[in-house]
C-alpha cells in the first residue's frame, strides 16, 4: 500500500460502517488520486462532488506532467536510444523490482519517471540503464517503506550493476532537477486500484 493512502485523512462514519475525508484538503503531497479513491468507495453527496474536484485536479495535473518519449525512425526522438533499448529497460526494471521485492506500484512509478525523464532531456545510451536504475530507486522512495528500500549501496550491489553511488546519488539530483521535484503521477496501477 502507497504511503500516501496510509496518510490520506479519513474517519470512520458510524451510521454507514465506512470510512470519509475528515477535511476537505489532504495532507499528504501528489495523492488525489488516493483520496478520490477513498471517496469513490464512499458514495454520498458530499464525497460525489469531492470525487469530482479530485478527478477534475487530476486530470489537469496529467495534462501537465504526463509525458512520453516519442519514437521517430525507431530511436526517441533526440536521442540515440531505439525502442528495443528501451524495452529491454522496462524489462529489466521488472526483473530489478522483482529481486528487491518492490511492489508494482514502484515498478509502475519507476517506469512512468524513466519515461517522463526520457522525453524531457537528450540522454545517451551509455547513461540509459543508470537512469533506469535511478527512476526505480526514487520512485521506491516514495512508495516503499524504509525498511524495504535499503541503502543505496546495497541495491547496487544486489543488481550487480557497476554504477557508484556517488553516481545514482548525481543521478538523482538530475532527474529531481529536470522533473521539478515533482516525480509523482498517476500510474497505470492507480487505475487499477481504482475499478477494483
Amino acid at each position: 500500500m502507497r504511503k500516501s493512502i496510509e496518510y490520506a485523512a479519513t474517519e470512520r462514519d458510524p451510521d454507514r460502517d465506512t470510512l470519509r475525508l475528515k477535511s476537505k484538503r489532504c495532507v499528504c503531497p501528489g495523492c488525489s488520486l488516493a483520496c478520490a479513491v477513498v471517496a469513490m468507495k464512499n458514495p454520498g453527496a458530499a464525497e460525489s462532488r469531492r470525487l469530482v474536484e479530485l478527478l477534475e485536479g487530476a486530470l489537469v495535473r496529467e495534462a501537465r506532467l504526463w509525458k512520453v518519449p516519442v519514437f521517430k525512425n525507431g530511436c526517441i526522438q533526440g536521442a540515440d536510444i531505439s525502442l528495443s533499448q528501451h524495452q529491454e529497460m522496462i524489462v529489466w526494471l521488472g526483473e530489478m523490482t522483482r529481486l528487491f521485492q518492490f511492489c508494482p506500484e514502484t515498478f509502475a512509478l519507476g517506469v512512468c519517471v524513466l519515461n517522463r525523464l526520457l522525453s524531457t532531456v537528450k540522454a545517451q545510451t551509455k547513461y540509459l540503464k543508470c537512469i533506469a536504475f535511478t527512476s526505480l530507486v526514487l520512485a521506491a522512495k516514495i512508495n516503499e517503506e524504509d525498511e524495504v528500500i535499503g541503502s543505496v549501496k546495497d541495491l547496487v550491489v544486489q543488481s550487480g550493476c557497476n554504477f557508484s553511488t556517488a553516481e545514482i546519488l548525481r543521478m538523482e539530483r538530475i532527474i529531481l532537477d529536470k522533473l521539478h521535484w515533482d516525480l509523482y503521477t498517476a500510474t497505470p496501477v492507480d487505475f487499477i486500484h481504482i475499478v477494483s
